[in-house]
């Protein structure tokens, strides 16, 4: 910062012939608050204090781009959101494919377990009919009194 005041300082002395420590301080303050040397220029004008011509816009210039910039920093959650909203947006380019040899031998592998549950449910099942049919039959054997 006190590299700034003092080229500051410097090229005040050379355009205006004087520097003051409170006009350079002053010349960055605007330039911060400037959004651009444009906007810097015109602010310069409206406080009077610098008659502007080439000597002063090419200053004006050049102390707007040696002001150090505040970057916009994205909070870490929006940075979460933006890339699943990115991800969401591929994700509907998306097609499916058909399915190809490995994907007929996992839908044999499912039928195949299919069947093995079916035949455990279905010897389940006869076994409750026999034992139904067994009970019938043995009340019909016995003698009624």
């Amino acid at each position: 910062m006190a590299q700034l005041e003092q080229w500051v300082n410097d090229r005040l002395h050379d355009i205006l012939g004087l520097s003051d420590r409170y006009v350079s301080q002053f010349m960055i303050g605007i330039a911060r608050k400037a959004s651009s040397p444009e906007d810097f220029l015109s602010r310069l004008e409206q406080t009077g204090t610098i008659d502007i011509d080439q000597s002063v816009s090419a200053f004006a210039k050049e102390l707007f781009e040696k002001i150090p910039r505040r970057q916009v920093v994205e909070k870490p959650s929006k940075a979460i959101e933006r890339e699943a909203i990115e991800m969401e947006r591929k994700n509907r380019t998306y097609t499916l494919l058909e399915d190809s040899d490995s994907g007929e031998e996992a839908r044999d592998k499912q039928r195949e377990k299919k069947k093995s549950k079916d035949k455990e449910r279905g010897n389940k099942r006869k076994n409750i009919r026999q034992k139904k049919a067994s009970e019938s039959s043995s009340d019909d054997e016995t003698p009624k009194r």
